[in-house]
């Protein structure tokens, strides 16, 4: 009972600790603008704020402190974010008998200075303890081109060669299980960031059973019902797909749960081959569902095998979304050198392209005029290319486009009356591009309430 008492407390950290962060940066604040003339009759609030600061900092703490008898933290690295917990609330306390008159006032800015930076340090701490360590940085190293923490991995060129755990399964376990299961957070004392990890296996004991891939923990709890609690990954977080399940189910079955064997080693069964085939083919490994909506009823030919070998040598990431393979997604997140001239190449199977992702290339207006033949098209992504307004003149007669990303493009509001012609959209994508608050609001009033607009932090 003590137990699961100390354990639902603990829980309530993540909650609680919202509530100091955003009262000290209120108080941190205030305490600037009063430093100002015009705004120093705010002064009296500065005690209540420092105070329910101190409050509320001291409930995190104890919250905190709780939530880390449960486990499944690396010490070194919880310790640090408790300690800077505990001196943020001191100082936050110091602070209000400081605002308080019973220390000198000449005390108060350099104290709030110190505070300022424990607050930053603590938040930034227990953010790496929730999301990793490059939670904060990731996106800034995307910039660069660079993945922080991250193995670089090649593509697959040649399948049967590939190393079953090393190039499918491991990917898999790093995109959708390292979070909670790695050298800093171990949920369950479970790390899986690492063979000699799995085989150790957590609280429960392995969690891996070679050759008996029903038995193993690993996959059982994958396939649980999603409200079930002992679901990994719980609900709310990215869930695995079918195709990385079977993947992960294949590896233990057939394959031993060996790290060393390759594609070619291990045993195929008819459900891992139509995996394993379209992978062969470029397909990602975490293929998510597609809309049935979006494959049209219409036949088309199945697209050219020397054409799609073409498209697939220009870096393009060419996806099956149909077992027999006669509609596909083209993505160009690997060939950010693609630009107008190529755009002739993929007309070649305008009519199996339903998804087309040209983000950060090297396109312009020019390459757009080749849209036109794409009839089947429901879901273009053109986001940070140097797309403008006379582009989106050649999207009004798609019949069946449905999402458009315009993000980091010149796009303005005269292209939004173009894009309010396209009257299949559902979606539209406009954030810090150069239309206005304004345009937005006449292009919603024109498109219906039914199609979302996001427009940033501003969206309507």
């Amino acid at each position: 009972m003590t137990e699961n008492l100390i354990q639902f407390f603990g829980r309530l950290h993540p909650l609680i600790v919202h509530l100091p962060i955003g009262v000290l940066m209120l108080a941190i604040a205030l305490q600037v603008l009063v430093s100002f003339s015009r705004y120093a009759h705010f002064r009296a609030f500065l005690p209540l704020l420092w105070f329910t600061g101190f409050v509320t900092a001291v409930m995190a703490c104890v919250a905190g402190f709780l939530l880390k008898l449960s486990g499944g933290y690396d010490e070194e690295a919880v310790d640090l974010h408790q300690y800077m917990g505990i001196a943020l609330a001191i100082l936050t306390g110091f602070v209000f008998l400081i605002q308080s008159g019973r220390f000198p006032q000449r005390l108060s800015i350099p104290t709030v200075i110190i505070a300022s930076f424990f607050l930053i340090g603590t938040g930034h701490y227990g953010g790496n303890l929730t999301h990793g360590e490059d939670y904060l940085s990731e996106p800034l190293y995307a910039m660069i081109g660079q993945t922080p923490g991250k193995k670089v991995r090649s593509p697959i060129t040649d399948l049967k060669n590939a190393l079953v755990y090393t190039d499918l399964v491991e990917p898999i376990l790093e995109q959708k299980c390292y979070q909670c299961h790695n050298s800093k957070k171990q949920k369950g004392d479970l790390r899986l960031d690492s063979p000699e990890n799995l085989l150790k296996g957590g609280e429960h004991g392995a969690v891996i059973a070679a050759g008996k891939a029903d038995e193993s923990d690993l996959y059982k709890r994958l396939i649980l019902p999603e409200e079930d609690d002992d679901r990994m990954p719980p609900k709310g977080k990215t869930q695995l797909t079918e195709s990385e399940i079977q993947l992960i189910h294949w590896w233990i079955d057939q394959g031993g749960a060996d790290f060393k064997k390759k594609v070619a080693d291990v045993p195929q069964y008819d459900k891992i081959k139509v995996v394993l085939t379209g992978l062969a083919k470029g397909a990602p490994i975490d293929d998510t569902k597609k809309e049935a909506s979006e494959i049209p009823d219409s036949p088309v030919k199945a697209p050219d095998a020397a054409v799609l070998a073409k498209i697939r040598d220009l870096g393009v990431v060419v996806s099956p979304l149909t077992r027999d393979n006669r509609f596909v997604s083209l993505n160009m997140v690997n060939a950010p050198a693609f630009a107008d001239a190529d755009m002739a190449l993929l007309t070649q199977i305008s009519d199996n392209v339903i998804w087309l992702d040209m983000s950060e290339t090297a396109i312009t207006d020019k390459a757009l005029e080749n849209l036109k033949k794409f009839k089947n098209l429901t879901r273009l992504s053109l986001d940070q290319t140097d797309v403008s307004d006379p582009g989106l003149a050649y999207l009004q007669n798609m019949p069946r486009l449905k999402y458009l990303n315009l993000y980091g493009t010149k796009v303005t509001d005269q292209g939004l009356k173009l894009v309010a012609n396209c009257k299949s959209l559902k979606s539209i994508y406009l954030w810090q591009t150069q239309v206005t608050q304004q345009g937005v609001a006449a292009l919603q009033q024109r498109v219906g309430k039914e199609v979302e607009i996001n427009f940033g932090m501003d969206t309507l």
